[in-house]
């Protein structure tokens, strides 16, 4: 594929991008589900390094499965391996614990965290100005 291709004026133009990793929507899905599987795996030694006693391993499981579902509705192949390689450097963080618990904390449950305020009364409400 060339890049710099010189096209005439009044002809369409249709750019092909190369996948990252999968062909397409059947290899993205068995990725996914190969990135599920490991996370799971790796769920127990998860839960007990990063001291996330406060939780049974079981809701634990359903959390990260919340983190996988929320991303179902997506189709592009790109983006889909994009998120996979991101699962599979987060799971790599997680063994060599590169992460601190309160980050793994806040990434897994950031909707659980109230908003900041963002205009000037809400912040004189709150004391924060």
């Amino acid at each position: 594929m060339s890049a710099g291709k010189v096209v005439r004026a009044g002809q369409s133009v249709a750019r092909t991008v190369a996948p990252l990793k999968s062909n397409n929507a059947a290899e993205a899905r068995m990725s996914v589900l190969q990135a599920y599987k490991e996370f799971q795996r790796l769920t127990p030694k998860f839960w007990w390094d990063f001291g996330l006693h406060d939780m049974p391993l079981g809701v634990f499981r359903a959390v990260i499965k919340k983190q996988f579902t929320k991303n179902g509705h997506l189709t592009d192949v790109r983006v889909v391996d994009r998120l996979v390689g991101e699962t599979n450097m987060h799971m790599e963080s997680i063994r060599m614990a590169y992460y601190n618990p309160d980050h793994v904390r806040n990434y897994l449950f950031a909707e659980n965290v109230e908003a900041k305020p963002k205009d000037f009364l809400s912040k004189f409400l709150n004391g924060k100005e």
